[in-house]
């Protein structure tokens, strides 16, 4: 029988009350927090948040970058019975009122002053929000105009030390969580999930990928999103392992030395770079150990000189990602199968898996010793998935959310006359039971001459490109393809240097008939010679930075909001076809 979040927490608590819980940076050190003190913190907390008016079923939205404090936060507001609406820190102020107003947030927990502003930018449209609890301390400007709105964390746990925590029946298919989708192809939803739908969730996967209580978790993607939530939070609390908290994602090599993680849950961006980064290290060493490199790569698994290959060579890279690194969990969008093998290579074993928000997330995960590269493996314990005529990847499972918060009769559009969840994404299931994503029906491109084109594998094949750091291809109802291409700029730069070659500021640089030509020559060369006809690359255009996240271009997961980038670069799409 299936019980609720915070009863697990604090029952993993009662098992390993000295062993940290977390790992948090602090003046240059990793510091531990035992999974005992998190759980006074949690009662303490959630004692507060009671005397406060929250109730069961009251929304307390959480607005932080990763760190301990979101989990306390989390784990004391679904304690209470009370329902957490996370908010990613990259949203702006706009998107942030939005679903404070949608969700009827009662209180707010913010980390910085930074974040905050956000919120006081919009705060006379804000109708329901009552109190903000802040975790750092105020500007001497907000401490002016904010006394009595604003509640120190500080002070929380200076005040109630001995305030009664009183424990309230929390049933497993309470709502416990309302979570607002990227939106990669329109407005934003809230998917209400219960303690049920994630649970379920952590027990299938540590079924199929079993925590050790020895691991060590490094948190980096966002908690707001629900693939860290799930595989990187709540499965080591579940099960008793420690999570460290990466300072950002520029910090993310130096933590990775410092953490010694033995676990990472990331996005197939994070590893490209991962990749790029050895083979620059590689191509900038002298070619005796370049040889020994490649010659290290061409070698076979479980052979002797694969041994002695991994001993010599593998052996110190994996240092560069701290030396105990054992899985690698990889989601949110498809990860390129070289890439993969490439890691594989060396030691680091990436499982691919496959979900959405309103599965809690995963449907469907590569394992340890059952896999198979450009998969998403197989289907996890408990749920079940069907194909449709139409090759639409249909779900069934206790994973699988019932509605969207004060959205039901878009939930409804959602299931079929079964039942069954229809996830938008398009796939087939092979004789082994792997997985394939094709791609999200939303996003095919149809050209006007009528032909259907998958824009992933496409993207793919020039993201691979050393030159390229982003590339979202263009062509719905237009003659041919084209894409809007970022390059990679330290590779632009090496190579200029390296041939003698004339550096520009990066927006004259775009324009260049040098560089134009060098990215014309790779497409031609490397590009098309892989694709189909109708799916050929015909035209390009150079952009000076990369798509983001703070100009709402990227998801949390670092997805293209392709109608976003479309408006955003509409002239130079318009210059393509013209």
């Amino acid at each position: 029988m299936y019980k609720a979040i915070p009863e697990v927490f604090f029952e993993t608590a009662e098992k390993h009350p000295n062993k940290p819980a977390f790992l948090y940076k602090k003046q240059g050190v990793y510091f531990p927090i035992a999974y005992k003190e998190v759980s006074k913190k949690v009662e303490i907390f959630s004692s507060c948040l009671s005397a406060l008016g929250v109730n069961k079923g009251d929304r307390v939205a959480i607005l932080s970058e990763n760190r301990s404090e979101w989990a306390i936060s989390d784990l004391s507001i679904m304690a209470v019975g009370a329902v957490v609406v996370p908010l990613h820190a990259t949203f702006t102020p706009k998107a942030v009122c939005n679903v404070l107003n949608h969700s009827r947030a009662k209180i707010l927990i913010v980390s910085n002053s930074e974040l905050l502003n956000k919120v006081l930018l919009g705060q006379k449209y804000l109708k329901h929000l009552e109190k903000i609890i802040i975790m750092e301390s105020l500007s001497a400007t907000q401490k002016e105009n904010l006394t009595g709105k604003v509640i120190s964390w500080k002070a929380i746990f200076s005040q109630n030390q001995n305030n009664k925590f009183e424990k309230i029946f929390l049933d497993p298919d309470d709502c416990c969580s309302i979570i607002y989708t990227s939106g990669t192809t329109g407005k934003p939803k809230g998917v209400i999930l219960s303690h049920r739908n994630f649970l379920s969730n952590v027990e299938a996967i540590n079924e199929i990928v079993p925590v050790k209580e020895n691991d060590v978790f490094l948190s980096f993607l966002p908690l707001s999103h629900v693939l860290e939530r799930t595989i990187g939070y709540y499965v080591p609390i579940c099960y008793g392992a420690t999570i460290a908290y990466a300072e950002n994602t520029k910090q993310l090599p130096a933590n990775l030395k410092e953490v010694k993680p033995t676990v990472i849950i990331s996005v197939p961006r994070v590893f490209e770079k991962f990749h790029d980064a050895i083979w620059d290290k590689i191509n900038s060493s002298p070619d005796f150990q370049k040889r020994i490199f490649k010659w290290a790569l061409k070698q076979k698994k479980n052979t002797l000189r694969y041994k002695i290959a991994d001993f010599a060579v593998f052996k110190k890279v994996r240092r560069q990602l701290g030396g105990k690194l054992r899985l690698a969990i990889s989601g949110g969008a498809s990860l390129n199968e070289n890439i993969a093998g490439f890691f594989s290579k060396i030691g680091i074993m990436i499982l691919e898996g496959y979900g959405l928000t309103e599965t809690s997330p995963v449907i469907s995960t590569n394992r340890e010793f059952d896999f198979k590269f450009g998969t998403v493996g197989k289907i996890i314990p408990g749920v079940k998935v069907k194909i449709a005529d139409d090759k639409e990847i249909l779900v069934k499972g206790p994973n699988v959310f019932q509605e969207y918060f004060r959205g039901k009769n878009e939930a409804k559009i959602c299931f079929d006359k079964e039942g069954w969840f229809c996830t938008g994404d398009l796939g087939f299931i092979d004789k082994q039971g792997f997985l394939t994503i094709i791609g999200r029906a939303k996003e095919m491109i149809v050209t006007s001459g009528g032909k259907n084109v998958w824009p992933e594998p496409v993207e793919n094949l020039l993201n691979n490109d050393r030159f390229i750091s982003q590339a979202i291809i263009i062509g719905n109802s237009r003659k041919f393809i084209s894409a809007l291409i970022v390059p990679d700029w330290q590779e632009i730069e090496m190579y200029f240097k390296q041939n003698n070659l004339s550096l520009q500021e990066h927006d004259k640089l775009i324009k260049s008939r040098v560089l134009l030509d060098i990215f014309q020559k790779r497409i031609d060369e490397k590009i098309n010679p892989n694709l189909h006809d109708f799916e050929k690359i015909r035209n390009f255009r150079l952009l000076p930075q990369e798509f983001s996240q703070e100009r709402e271009e990227l998801t949390a997961t670092l997805k293209f909001r392709r109608h976003i980038i479309e408006t955003h670069y509409k002239k130079s799409i318009e210059s393509m076809y013209n």
